[in-house]
């Protein structure tokens, strides 16, 4: 298509009240002259967008495998990373691979939502079967929007209880209670538990310690911010 081709052909087209109004609402929004205008320019963002919505699928679906790996194989290394030595380091890399998986998991609905339209105008025997398969696509990706919302909460909560224990230190808590122990394995329960509770006293006690020391941190960061320039 060209944008000096003459415009010569005319055609009926009905609309509902609905369709007539989301039309002009988008054309008010971006000051299209009029309501031709506005269909015109939406057809030809339609069919843009339908040249390059196979390609646009498989790309993404290439992202969204790619990201989850990428956040599996962060994980399995922090797993392995000495938490004692290299804690923040393993705790930046997993909340950078968490964020960019939840920003492909948004580009995901939001492509889906689309690409979901044009495969369903494109397919469909009628357009009101279109216009239903956008319906049922749009309540299953605001499901997938909502569980996804809930998921990503439940983890930073986890995340936030979890904060500045160190679950390796506890195994060497219990491994150095059962090595002084002169109680044979089969009846160290009590050393075991013992040192699991020392453990935990010693983790609460560093986890109110380091929390304490965030928020000295924060209050002294927006301190220097508050400051007036030149103090």
């Amino acid at each position: 298509m060209t944008t000096d081709e003459p415009k010569t052909i005319k055609f009926q087209l009905m609309l509902s009240e609905a369709e007539a109004k989301a039309i002009d609402d988008w054309g008010f929004s971006h000051r299209i002259r009029s309501r031709a205008e506005a269909i015109r320019r939406l057809c030809t963002a339609a069919l843009e967008l339908d040249a390059h919505a196979d390609a646009i699928d498989e790309t993404l679906g290439a992202l969204d495998m790619q990201s989850f790996s990428f956040a599996e194989r962060i994980r399995e290394l922090s797993k392995r990373t000495d938490a004692r030595r290299n804690d923040s380091i393993a705790a930046s890399a997993i909340r950078s691979s968490e964020i960019l998986q939840n920003v492909v998991n948004d580009l995901s609905i939001d492509l889906d939502a689309v690409l979901g339209a044009a495969i369903a105008i494109r397919t469909a025997a009628t357009f009101d079967r279109a216009v239903e398969a956008l319906r049922e696509n749009r309540r299953r990706l605001q499901e997938l929007s909502n569980a996804l919302a809930e998921k990503r909460a439940k983890a930073r909560a986890e995340r936030e209880r979890l904060r500045y224990i160190d679950f390796q230190n506890a195994a060497k808590w219990i491994e150095d209670a059962v090595k002084v122990s002169e109680s044979e394995i089969g009846d160290a329960d009590e050393v075991v538990v013992d040192a699991v509770r020392a453990w935990l006293a010693e983790a609460k006690v560093i986890k109110a310690k380091r929390e304490r020391e965030d928020i000295a941190r924060d209050q002294e960061r927006q301190r220097r911010l508050g400051k007036p320039e030149g103090a």
